[in-house]
């Protein structure tokens, strides 16, 4: 952002939403693109050894699956988010940057579970990351509704409509995490069956007909 978009945004004026979403998208794509690579084999490897190599990559594809699904929902989340709002201060800016940061810190945490997802930290630290994410996109929800800046979500909750994908994510990705450093990291995935009756309980609260105020 330069000098004249700060002064812009602390002055009331809409910063240019093109650039915000070129470098968010760019941020994204590149944190997309270095998740592939932990599926590698060593050089050194021929015949049967390679074989077994290959064989050897199914936690390594399991981990980039999952984290390709995860950072393509929080790019769209946040696609759809300010697609509804007018970036007008330099705190939205400055909170994006913060997502950003931590979209591309993504990477690492699935290369800790690719590689070492025996262990149950790797879960906990994977699970912190994203729902940081969350908590900065909830800040971004929470300081522009403030300002007058977000267009309320159609259904009955038209204000905490915006906050129900960040809350339902981030409750099942706890869930996910807990059951993973309680021993039982194998069963951990199981916790994704959750955002099956989450997801349908949300769709139905946004497309609920909105309580009008008495007069």
């Amino acid at each position: 952002m330069t000098e004249g978009d700060e002064d812009d945004a602390d002055a009331g004026g809409e910063v240019d939403l093109g650039r915000v979403l070129a470098l968010s998208d760019g941020v994204f794509a590149i944190a997309l693109t270095l998740l592939v690579l932990d599926i590698r084999i060593p050089d050194e490897v021929h015949g049967a050894d390679f074989l077994r190599a290959l064989s050897g990559l199914e936690p390594a594809i399991a981990g980039y699956l999952i984290s390709y699904l995860v950072i393509g929902v929080l790019w769209l989340a946040h696609h759809r988010l300010f697609r509804e709002l007018r970036v007008r201060h330099a705190r939205i800016m400055s909170l994006n940057m913060v997502l950003l940061a931590l979209v591309a810190l993504l990477p690492f945490p699935s290369s800790l579970l690719a590689k070492h997802g025996d262990e149950s930290v790797s879960y906990a630290v994977y699970a912190a990351n994203v729902v940081a994410v969350f908590a900065v996109q909830t800040l971004i929800i929470a300081v522009s509704q403030r300002n007058g800046d977000l267009t309320p979500k159609p259904g009955r909750f038209p204000r905490f409509g915006w906050y129900l994908q960040p809350i339902t994510a981030s409750f099942v990705f706890v869930v996910w995490a807990v059951v993973a450093v309680s021993g039982h990291p194998g069963q951990a995935n199981y916790a994704w069956w959750l955002l099956v009756p989450l997801v349908l309980v949300s769709r139905r609260l946004n497309q609920s007909k909105q309580v009008l105020p008495q007069h």
